[in-house]
């Protein structure tokens, strides 16, 4: 009854409550201890910041943040680097020009969570690599027929990789 109270005079923090969805995923996946309020300084290189590489879908997404909007057919895999206070890295093979992603991040029992990302900074890296620093705005919830079509591309991609092996 109180916690019923106590969101009635309190504002909801949709960028707050997003990293905090995306935090507790990584932190289950590959984080022991993972500290957001400690050693945190105005200069990012003073950051803590956690290396976790875990497998992701990044799919543009539309510039109306209220929409789940995202373009499934050019959704393309990548993987977390590491994790920030109020975001994380992205690595990937090829420039990406969008300045605005949906990121698709596996859950321990096997859901997909979806959350709306911009791009801070797309960075050249050595290997023909870019990394992203990716800041997270707010937790998207998709449509039934939306997540169809998210498992539908997933699944076609994942049989086009198994066949060239």
């Amino acid at each position: 009854m109180l916690d019923t109270v106590v969101r009635m005079f309190t504002r909801r923090d949709p960028r707050r409550e997003a990293a905090s969805a995306l935090t507790r995923i990584m932190n289950r996946h590959d984080v022991i201890r993972l500290s957001y309020e400690d050693g945190v300084f105005v200069d990012r290189r003073g950051r803590n910041e956690k290396h976790v590489a875990m497998g992701v879908w990044l799919f543009p997404c539309a510039a109306d943040p209220e929409k789940f909007g995202i373009r499934v057919g050019d959704g393309v895999p990548a993987v977390t680097h590491d994790m920030r206070p109020n975001g994380f890295g992205i690595m990937t093979p090829m420039r990406l020009q969008h300045h605005e992603y949906a990121v698709a991040v596996q859950d321990e029992d096997d859901s997909w969570k979806f959350f709306r990302c911009k791009v801070r900074h797309n960075t050249r890296k050595p290997g023909g690599w870019y990394h992203l620093g990716m800041e997270v705005e707010r937790v998207l919830s998709p449509t039934p027929a939306e997540q169809t079509a998210f498992h539908q591309h997933v699944q076609a991609l994942q049989l086009e990789s198994d066949s060239m092996d």
